[in-house]
Formats: structure tokens, C-alpha cells, sequence
């Protein structure tokens, strides 16, 4: 999936997912050889995770230990 797919089914915007990828709650996505990120449907469901925590107040640091 592309970034706009994941962002769309997160509910996250595209900055907000590549910032989660540069700080490891997410792994570095797999780029295509035209170097779009590649995310998979795990990513997705670890980025709804992120989404609801938040949501519930964990902290990034909390959160980065319950998605690791």
C-alpha cells in the first residue's frame, strides 16, 4: 500500500505515518524501484494502534514499548 492508502485507512495524515517510521514505532517501509514507500497491512494495524493509544493518553515512549 501507499502512504495516501495507509493514511486513509489509519485515519493518520502522511506526515504524522513518516514521522512514526523515522522515530521506529513503525518499521522503514519497503520502497518500489520508483522509490514510493511500500507499507503492509501490519503497518496499518500498528499505526490504528498508535492512533487509539494516543487517543487514550499514552505517551509516544509508552507506546513505542507496547508496539515493540
Amino acid at each position: 500500500m501507499n502512504i495516501g492508502q495507509v493514511a486513509k485507512l489509519s485515519g493518520l495524515n502522511a506526515k504524522l505515518i513518516r514521522h512514526y517510521e523515522s522515530i521506529g514505532i513503525i518499521p522503514k517501509a519497503t520502497r518500489t524501484e520508483a522509490g514510493y514507500r511500500n507499507y503492509s497491512e501490519v503497518d496499518v494495524h500498528t499505526l490504528t494502534f498508535v492512533k487509539r493509544a494516543r487517543g487514550l493518553g499514552f505517551s509516544m515512549k509508552e507506546i513505542k514499548k507496547l508496539v515493540g
